[in-house]
């Protein structure tokens, strides 16, 4: 039955969550989430993917323990906070972004609230608990959640709940196509097709470019084709150069998405990019890789260097309405769905190198 809190006396639920307690150890436990208070909701948290942010708490690059993260996530509202003004409804599926902005540093000010600077230190776990227990998080892997509804995005029911949940990444690549204005009928090459590589893909297609992607994988050349790549380049047959203008008549990429961070993906993009062309850092590198740029190629041919993290509040809502009207189809994206109760083998399973998207169903 659906509960609406309306204030008073402090009320919880009781919510099974995968704690992350250790280098690699994964706990699944029962916790409280307390009742919605003014401008929040409670979610009743159906999916949730595990992306590298996941991967380096499990992995210890962000040593916080004991956390439970998940930021790629989708539900049902189950309750609405007193006095809390938002057009969701109880019931409604939704799809949720990677966290909440502050509305009040000067990144969301100037309306980039994916650069919030509180937000920030929260998802690297740089700000303490309050919680009694001393868990850490954003608590998406977890069946209930406390969300504020602005980073809520509604999405149609006849979509699956796992589908649903890669509405963030998703609105990543958004974000990134948004800021490299891919025009229609231009050649974009992707680097890599891995699960983020993958969302480039389907992004860059459906705003209507000739989509390449270069992959030393032979299977992985062949999702990319299956998923909606239009050609594939093979770093191992040869001149990729040559490849790339033998079917692109004779000309380079207008633009360049590297989803790898490695350093020779990022030396292969200069290689890649037409002059005037435009070159998107998408992927982190740990540990950071360096990257050799003689500044008169730069000077001289007009390229522009630039990156990509996270996405915008407009970004989560266009990825929302790509999935929902199944404009792109996230399938290609997903490995394998685990249960909230294998969570440990679902870490396990999401820092293989090999595996696309890694679900947890909750």
């Amino acid at each position: 039955m659906t509960t609406m809190f309306q204030g008073g006396p402090t009320m919880s639920v009781k919510s099974k969550a995968a704690v992350i307690v250790d280098k690699g150890k994964v706990e699944v436990r029962t916790i409280g989430i307390p009742a919605p208070k003014r401008g929040e909701v409670l979610v009743r948290q159906k999916a949730a993917a595990l992306c590298t942010l996941e991967q380096r708490f499990f992995t210890g690059v962000f040593p916080t323990y004991p956390g439970v993260w998940g930021h790629e996530v989708s539900g049902i509202i189950e309750a609405i906070g007193p006095d809390t003004y938002t057009p969701l409804k109880v019931g409604d599926h939704v799809a949720r972004g990677c966290g909440s902005a502050c509305d009040e540093c000067y990144f969301c000010a100037m309306g980039q609230d994916a650069k919030c600077e509180v937000e920030k230190m929260r998802l690297k776990g740089q700000q303490k608990s309050d919680r009694d227990d001393g868990i850490m998080g954003i608590f998406g892997l977890s069946q209930y959640s406390v969300v504020d509804p602005r980073n809520l995005v509604p999405i149609s029911k006849d979509i699956p709940f796992e589908h649903a949940a890669l509405s963030e990444p998703i609105a990543c690549a958004v974000a990134s196509a948004n800021k490299l204005d891919i025009e229609l009928g231009q050649t974009v090459v992707v680097i890599g097709a891995g699960a983020m590589g993958m969302a480039n893909i389907l992004v860059a297609k459906s705003h209507g470019a000739f989509v390449v992607v270069s992959e030393l994988d032979a299977k992985r050349r062949q999702n990319a084709l299956d998923a909606g790549a239009h050609a594939v380049l093979d770093p191992n047959s040869g001149d990729i150069v040559q490849q790339l203008k033998d079917m692109n008549d004779g000309r380079l990429a207008d633009v360049v998405i590297v989803t790898i961070g490695l350093g020779p993906a990022n030396e292969q993009a200069m290689t890649l990019v037409a002059p005037n062309g435009k070159i998107m850092l998408f992927a982190s590198a740990h540990p950071a890789v360096p990257m050799t740029v003689d500044p008169n190629v730069i000077h001289r041919s007009g390229i522009m260097i630039t990156g990509s993290t996270s996405k915008n509040r407009k970004d989560l809502f266009q990825a929302s309405l790509l999935i929902a009207r199944r404009i792109i189809n996230v399938e290609p994206m997903i490995e394998k769905v685990i249960p909230l109760d294998q969570a440990q083998l679902a870490f396990d399973e999401a820092i293989k190198q090999e595996n696309y998207r890694i679900v947890v169903s909750m």
